[in-house]
């Protein structure tokens, strides 16, 4: 264990007499009479120890500074100064009692933050060994880390908290930090801090999530209502099962009439082409007819002029003298027999032109009738293709009249498939939202396990409780003193008792017990813990007017100093209005404020203005 040890709280200020009370190593006793400075005193540790605020009194004026000197457990001393009324703290090496212009070794911030180990709360978790701990928060399984500040109402106790009818465990009385607390008990007496654990859901979380299952049940009455046949997710998967294996025999009939079609589709368009190549050639073959005909009417036209020209070539010249028929001579160039010899030749132009002529018009006949007979075949073959034609076109109408019928069942088959599957994907989607508004319902309405806030051992515990015992019946507290912690409540009972209900002194020498025996316990297990105890007012030497609470006896009080002697193995400062036992101060470091034959007023010098 890393136990610390206070040595000495010192108010400093410019010009003002220093107001120090020192500490002993052990047991430490400061009492005397009201208003002397002794709670402020309590106060002023706690301050320095991270708490928000120090109040402000009269005779504290003009100090600007206070000093808590630390003892380490490894030996060395460190001085905590801090200014009343600041967030700041530094931290200065060695035992500093006085002004001092040395830079700090280092500044801290008092507030805790888990993130940033620039803050006091980390520098003191980590010399007593705690730093990096978690403290259960709320009863959802939330996750604080520990603070210096939820173990330092477990060590520094005012006035208030001592007699508080209030758990010494529930300090701050809100039940928002009751689980945070009870936690740190725990950790204080186990050693061991809260892990990670199931959460559940705040109020917030549950409205929003009882508002989203609305929300997921009318979305999912609105998706039901989209559903078109009237049949579950598994009747629906054994309708398409039915449905795939009628269309995959529909399919196969279409396909095998399909395959058909296509080949007399195929066949169809094979003899459309061969229809249109016979018309071509056939337009090609009438048009050569038609110019061939007309060519052999030239043909015979000539022939008939040739023929005529025959006839008469042998008169031309006989009748009149003049230029000459044939060759264009005039008279008087002609030579006799002229007419004669020309009409020789005349003649045989004819014949030899005629013989041509006649030729040419024979092979134009043949011709012809070739180009005819082309024609007559093209003509049958036409004919033959359109019949072949009107017999496909016949045999395409017999298949589309069988395929009509096919393609409507395969349509209204594929129609009602995508119905299924669209049922089937609206189940999925229904079966998606079902299943996000069952974990909204498991976090919001399941909650998980109460988490145990403090799940200390049973033997642990019993030890604790036995030590607390052990404690009251050292001080000679009357009765037998057993004593039981309620886990849940957080309440000291004492001989069946509750500790609050109580009366005051009862509830402050009980809260004393617990106080001392924790830190014992804690010590003798090498536990973590601050590693002393600040005790304001444990015992009661008075009773208030009308106060239903037996007086302590002076032998309980007696008793209660010599426990702490020699029961406690750590510090132990007391501050009390009642004497301690005479011979304390040899055993003890002993402070008297403004008793008979004390040397001092109060924690503040008289002189402190001077």
């Amino acid at each position: 264990m890393s136990a610390l040890t206070l040595l000495h709280l010192t108010f400093v200020g410019p010009g003002k007499t220093p107001a120090a009370v020192e500490f002993g190593p052990h047991l430490t006793v400061i009492y005397g009479a009201s208003d002397t400075g002794k709670s402020f005193i309590v106060e002023a540790i706690d301050y320095m120890l991270g708490a928000s605020s120090l109040k402000e009194i009269q005779e504290a004026d003009g100090y600007t500074r206070i000093l808590l000197g630390l003892r380490l457990a490894d030996g060395q001393t460190v001085t905590l100064s801090r200014a009343p009324d600041d967030n700041k703290v530094e931290i200065h090496s060695g035992d500093v009692r006085a002004l001092t212009t040395a830079p700090p070794e280092k500044t801290l911030n008092v507030r805790h933050s888990a993130t940033s180990e620039n803050n006091l709360s980390r520098y003191l978790l980590k010399l007593i060994g705690a730093d990096g701990r978690n403290l259960l928060k709320n009863q959802r399984g939330d996750r604080v880390s520990l603070s210096f500040r939820h173990l330092a109402h477990l060590c520094v106790i005012s006035e208030t908290q001592m007699a508080a009818p209030r758990s010494p465990v529930l300090t701050s009385g809100q039940n928002t930090s009751a689980t945070a607390e009870k936690s740190a008990f725990k950790y204080l007496l186990t050693g061991a801090d809260d892990p990670e654990r199931p959460k559940g859901a705040s109020d917030v979380d549950k409205k929003v999530g009882k508002g989203k299952i609305d929300l997921l049940d009318q979305v999912i009455t609105d998706t039901r209502s989209s559903l078109t046949i009237e049949a579950n997710e598994a009747e629906l998967q054994e309708q398409l099962g039915r449905l795939e294996t009628a269309l995959a025999s529909a399919s196969a009939a279409v396909g095998d009439l399909i395959a058909r079609r296509s080949a007399l589709l195929g066949r169809t368009r094979t003899l459309e082409s061969q229809t249109t190549g016979n018309r071509t050639r056939a337009g090609e073959v009438s048009s050569l007819l038609a110019r061939f005909d007309l060519l052999r009417q030239q043909y015979e036209s000539d022939l008939a002029r040739l023929q005529m020209v025959a006839e008469a070539g042998t008169l031309l010249g006989y009748f009149r003298t003049g230029t000459c028929v044939f060759c264009g001579a005039t008279p008087e160039h002609q030579q006799d027999g002229h007419h004669l010899h020309e009409t020789t030749q005349l003649q045989a132009a004819v014949v030899a032109e005629t013989r041509k002529t006649a030729e040419l018009h024979t092979d134009l006949l043949t011709t012809i009738e070739d180009l005819e007979d082309q024609l007559a075949d093209l003509d049958s073959e036409h004919a033959a293709c359109r019949d072949q034609n009107e017999a496909l076109r016949r045999d395409l109408a017999r298949l589309d009249e069988r395929l009509a019928p096919l393609n409507a069942d395969s349509q209204e088959l594929l129609a009602t498939r995508s119905r299924i599957h669209a049922d089937l994907a609206v189940h999925a989607q229904i079966q998606r939202l079902e299943e996000m508004k069952a974990n909204l319902q498991s976090s919001t309405s399941e909650e998980p396990p109460p988490t145990r806030p403090d799940g200390i051992p049973a033997a642990d515990l019993a030890e604790f409780e036995r030590m607390v015992q052990q404690i009251l019946q050292s001080w000679k507290v009357p009765g037998d003193n057993g004593v039981t912690y309620d886990q849940n409540t957080a309440e000291i009972t004492v001989d069946g008792r509750p500790r609050g209900s109580r009366g005051k002194g009862m509830r402050s020498v009980i809260h004393a017990a617990f106080s001392t025996a924790l830190a014992g316990y804690t010590a003798a297990r090498g536990l973590p813990h601050p590693g002393f105890v600040v005790l304001d007012s444990p015992v009661l030497t008075y009773r208030e007017p009308h106060e239903q609470d037996v007086q302590l006896t002076h032998n309980v009080v007696e008793h209660f100093y010599r426990g702490l002697l020699s029961d406690v193995p750590g510090q132990v400062i007391v501050v009390e209005n009642g004497d301690p036992p005479r011979d304390l101060d040899e055993y003890a470091t002993v402070y008297a404020f403004s008793t008979p034959g004390s040397q001092r007023a109060g924690f503040f010098p008289a002189q402190a203005e001077g």
